[in-house]
């Protein structure tokens, strides 16, 4: 699964890399994110990408709370077209979470121990994502987005067996694309190991309170 998150890459850059114009919005570098809080999502507007604020958890647009969506933070590619909080969404809602490492959780001595995740060189990266849009009488919509994940690869099975699928540069644009799913399934797959890294940190990051530089980097305790 991916249960936190990472996004600190200078705004420049990543406008730069995912050929996104300006933000409407205040853009803070975040060093632990967690769910039901809002993350950087891009969506396709006619035919060009488009950054929006997204609350992480998705919130279906028949549910009758939105608290549901803190236990929908993730979808297993395996199951998008059963489940019925996703399978319309595989069409004509998916996203891109934007990224540049995550945590997850071995566990050693009967004890957690975290581990950041980050792709090699470390730039960002792009996750699959799908999107919803809820809505009560009288109040504003609420964008949500959940993770879609797959088996981990050679590298993260140790760690754990669940990864967040990361899009290889070249698949983004199609997975914004109107084409339908039954022709991206593949595009569903496990990140190369060889272009993958990790490293443990503290636990500050078992809190989201903690949100600063210091929860990622690297310790042997």
């Amino acid at each position: 699964m991916c249960g936190r998150f990472t996004l600190k890459t200078p705004l420049n850059q990543l406008l730069l890399r995912f050929q996104l114009p300006p933000l409407e919005w205040d853009y803070t570098p975040r060093y632990n994110i967690a769910p039901t809080q809002k993350i950087l999502t891009v969506v396709s507007t006619k035919g060009k990408p488009k950054a929006v604020p997204m609350r992480w958890g998705l919130i279906p647009y028949w549910a009758k709370e939105s608290r549901i969506g803190a236990k929908m933070i993730n979808a297993r590619q395996e199951t998008l077209t059963e489940k019925v909080s996703f399978r319309n969404l595989v069409d004509r809602k998916r996203c891109l979470i934007l990224a540049d490492g995550f945590y997850e959780w071995t566990t050693k001595n009967s004890a957690k121990i975290p581990m950041y995740i980050t792709l090699r060189e470390g730039s960002p990266f792009a996750m699959a994502g799908l999107w919803d849009t809820w809505k009560q009488p009288h109040d504003e919509p609420i964008y949500s987005c959940t993770i879609i994940t797959t088996n981990a690869n050679e590298l993260l099975s140790p760690i754990h067996h669940r990864m967040p699928v990361i899009l290889r540069p070249d698949h983004e644009e199609m997975w914004l694309s109107s084409a339908p799913f039954s022709e991206l399934i593949n595009l569903l797959e496990p990140y190369p190991s060889d272009l993958m890294h990790f490293y443990q940190v503290s636990t500050l990051v078992n809190s989201p309170k903690n949100d600063i530089p210091e929860c990622i980097a690297q310790t042997t305790h």
